[in-house]
């Protein structure tokens, strides 16, 4: 239980906790009206035995002239009083018949006297146990009298109340039903601003932030924003830092390659533009990696993947690399721009090629208006649980930071910034065949058309 619990949605609790008012409640109601009741309890809808046996003293001891009196006395708005003067024949109070404990106690109560139950006309008093429990018709008790009249007892349900009880399991379905509205509407009504706020979160959307809804989701969303604002802006002043040192870095190294033509040795003069070389792209990727600038195209962009993969596909075979796709992406597009396209692969494959030995394979799928891009390789592979390290900025499992061996650990994390840039992701894991599977996520344009 709490297992599913962990994995449940706050409008999922918020729905199985009106879901399990709604029918622990209506448990108690259909338990309480078919469990309940005993066979005395319908009593509740006649006239109390006492009462009636009051009434037929009342009307034995007085005179029949005051007999109108009596009966105006008696009546009230549940219950009926009148005389009959033609009366049916009786049960006698010594009668060996079949009854229920509500016959006992009217036996009991009116001390011998005659009497019967009626309801719809008929007399009940043989099966009085068998009636049903509520009732539309009156139930009427007749009680002869010595003078040869009887007198009639009649009380019934309030109609209302009787029309309710009767169509309880009705009323339990529309009760229901009427929960499950109601719980679609506050559980949306409630988590909506959750998912909103959700939303803007991972789009990184400020006018999305602070959401419309209660003030504790409006006060988070606030919270939400000032922090966007301190982290933007600490990023802004990281790569103002970078930049400011990469200028001054580009001038020396400038005024480095220019002294390096007075070098006599050649030999050392070639190591020289080499490491000048190493360092100038070092630059560039700490650049690219600490914001991608305008120089990457709008993220709006979009681009026929196919003719991209052939075009980055042709280049490597010129270079003499040997690498395989497979899959079919005729006619599919990928938010992202052909440059952002063609340096996030070439990182890929060039990591792939390094490290990876031989066979280097780029696989493509598409599903849930993603495409992905798998680039693998035959290689020895990485530790599980160093994984995560390939991504984080110049870390690398190879200890030498000599760029002909890998250069200093940016290529995956530049790879991974530009994925987010133009939302999308990238994801490292052993194969089981062997070697490594670097998996980018791009946005299918035309899923998002469509949608």
């Amino acid at each position: 239980m709490l297992s599913w619990l962990g994995r449940t949605t706050l409008r999922q609790r918020i729905g199985a906790i009106i879901l399990l008012h709604a029918l622990l409640l209506t448990g108690m109601l259909v338990a309480f009206v078919r469990l309940g009741p005993k066979d005395h309890d319908r009593l509740y809808m006649m006239p109390v035995p006492d009462r009636v046996a009051a009434i037929v003293t009342a009307f034995e001891r007085a005179p029949p002239e005051t007999y109108p009196d009596l009966v105006r006395a008696f009546q009230d708005d549940r219950q009926n009083v009148r005389l009959l003067e033609d009366r049916a024949p009786f049960a006698r109070a010594d009668a060996d018949m079949a009854g229920s404990d509500a016959v006992a106690r009217y036996r009991q109560a009116l001390g011998g006297r005659p009497f019967r139950i009626e309801a719809n006309g008929h007399d009940i008093l043989g099966s009085l146990a068998e009636q049903p429990l509520l009732s539309n018709s009156p139930f009427r008790v007749i009680v002869a009298l010595p003078n040869g009249s009887a007198v009639e007892i009649q009380r019934a349900i309030p109609m209302p109340v009787a029309r309710f009880l009767k169509r309880l399991s009705i009323v339990g379905i529309a009760v229901l039903v009427l929960d499950i509205l109601v719980i679609v509407w506050l559980a949306a009504l409630t988590t909506g601003p959750v998912e909103r706020l959700a939303r803007a979160v991972r789009q990184d959307d400020p006018n999305a932030l602070v959401t419309h809804g209660p003030r504790e989701m409006k006060e988070l969303g606030e919270a939400f924003l000032q922090m966007r604002v301190r982290l933007h802006a600490l990023l802004e002043e990281r790569t103002r830092i970078i930049a400011a040192v990469a200028h001054d870095f580009r001038t020396y190294l400038t005024r480095l390659e220019l002294r390096s033509d007075f070098i006599d040795d050649e030999e050392q003069r070639a190591l020289a533009e080499r490491d000048l070389l190493e360092m100038r792209s070092l630059i560039d990727d700490a650049l690219t990696f600490a914001r991608p600038g305008p120089e990457w195209g709008e993220q709006g962009a979009v681009i026929d993947l196919h003719a991209q993969l052939a075009e980055v596909l042709h280049t490597r075979w010129e270079m003499g690399e040997q690498i395989r796709l497979v899959g079919d992406c005729v006619g599919w597009r990928a938010k992202v721009t052909p440059l952002a396209l063609r340096r996030m692969l070439a990182n890929l494959l060039d990591n792939a090629e390094r490290y990876g030995g031989t066979a280097v394979t780029i696989a493509v799928a598409r599903a849930g208006g993603t495409i992905f891009l798998s680039v693998e390789d035959d290689g020895p592979g990485v530790p599980d649980d160093r994984l995560p390290e390939l991504i984080e900025p110049f870390m690398r499992l190879e200890s030498s930071r000599a760029r002909h061996t890998g250069g200093v650990g940016l290529g995956l994390s530049i790879v991974q910034a530009l994925a987010h840039r133009f939302g999308g992701t990238l994801r490292l894991e052993n194969r089981q065949e062997g070697g490594l599977r670097a998996i980018l996520t791009l946005p299918d344009a035309d899923a998002t058309a469509v949608t």
